[in-house]
């Protein structure tokens, strides 16, 4: 697969005429239906300014090219996923379940959005602009995960381990599953799955039982193979 290059400087707003209030959002959330249900390279910004209503001069001045666009959708997309993880771990749940809940909706958001890591990964350490955005958001959900990790230790559910280093674990084990899994696995199955190992290479006896009990917040309610989490 062929990805494109990273361009420093590539999020800096553009100079112009000013940018009209709601426009931009207008066309993220109109591009984020189509990219959600679409391969990248299937998608053509064509289609994006026939659902979006714009112009293509109008869209192109605030997305220079498709892969800009993706990016801003995706940015977006998991600043919402991080408020959301935020909203899910600070529930009076234990610490154990509230693993689960990350892995759940982390999944979730990323079921319909492969291509991302295949964007990103290449060029994560390059310094261009996209590959800084992306590591200022994976940090806040890395410390996101870290400070849930820590309180499942606390509360024993996790033997001591760095927490750090757990984190990066977890992120590998969710990207894995995601980046190849197999035509007719469920969301549902991998989570039980990720979490599953994961549990039994860190968590203690207890915390095992716990997040083997049936779930019962609304984390089992999202739909089934969804890559929609909340209308992200």
């Amino acid at each position: 697969m062929s990805v494109p290059r990273l361009e420093p400087g590539a999020l800096r707003p553009r100079r112009g005429r000013p940018p009209t209030p709601g426009l931009r959002e207008r066309i993220l959330r109109a591009a984020a239906v189509i990219f959600a249900r679409r391969d990248y390279h299937e998608v053509q910004m064509d289609d994006v300014v026939q659902a979006s209503g714009v112009g293509k001069g109008t869209l192109y001045r605030y997305f220079p090219s498709k892969r800009e666009l993706y990016l801003a959708v995706m940015f977006e997309g998991i600043e919402r996923l991080r408020a959301e993880l935020e909203a899910a771990v600070a529930t009076d749940e234990p610490p154990a379940r509230k693993i689960r809940h990350i892995v759940h909706r982390t999944l979730a958001y990323f079921w319909d959005r492969r291509f991302f890591f295949s964007l990103i990964h290449r060029n994560e350490y390059r310094g261009g602009g996209e590959a800084r955005a992306w590591l200022r958001h994976r940090e806040a959900l890395s410390r996101l995960v870290q400070h849930t990790l820590e309180g499942a230790m606390a509360a024993r559910h996790l033997r001591r381990v760095n927490t750090r280093i757990a984190t990066e674990m977890l992120f590998g084990m969710m990207r894995g599953v995601n980046r190849y899994r197999a035509e007719g696995d469920r969301l549902d199955d991998l989570v039980t799955a990720v979490v599953g190992v994961f549990m039994r290479g860190v968590g203690t006896p207890t915390g095992c039982r716990i997040v083997e009990q049936p779930c019962t917040s609304s984390a089992r309610h999202l739909p089934r193979g969804s890559g929609s989490v909340a209308s992200a």
